[in-house]
């Protein structure tokens, strides 16, 4: 694993480097998972991935399904932060 030591700016943003975004498929949209005093991100598109394939649906493939799933995805990290 590699550790990074990144810069908080004064509106608490902290920006990753292009490059390990570009690695970690990073696009506008991240998760972010804070458990015993750590912070997880990942990019969003990883978690419908991961859901894609924990759920049966009755579609003719999961492809069909995805536009479905990261509404639901989306919808279901709105209200866990709001």
């Amino acid at each position: 694993m590699k550790r990074l030591v990144l810069k908080v700016d004064s509106k608490g943003r902290v920006q990753i480097p292009k490059e390990v975004r570009k690695k970690l498929g990073i696009g506008d949209e991240v998760s972010a998972t804070i458990e015993d005093g750590s912070v997880t991100i990942e990019p969003v598109g990883r978690i419908l991935d991961r859901l894609a394939n924990d759920i049966t649906f009755n579609f003719k493939s999961v492809e069909e399904s995805l536009p479905k799933l990261r509404r639901a995805a989306e919808q279901e990290l709105l209200r866990q932060i709001s």
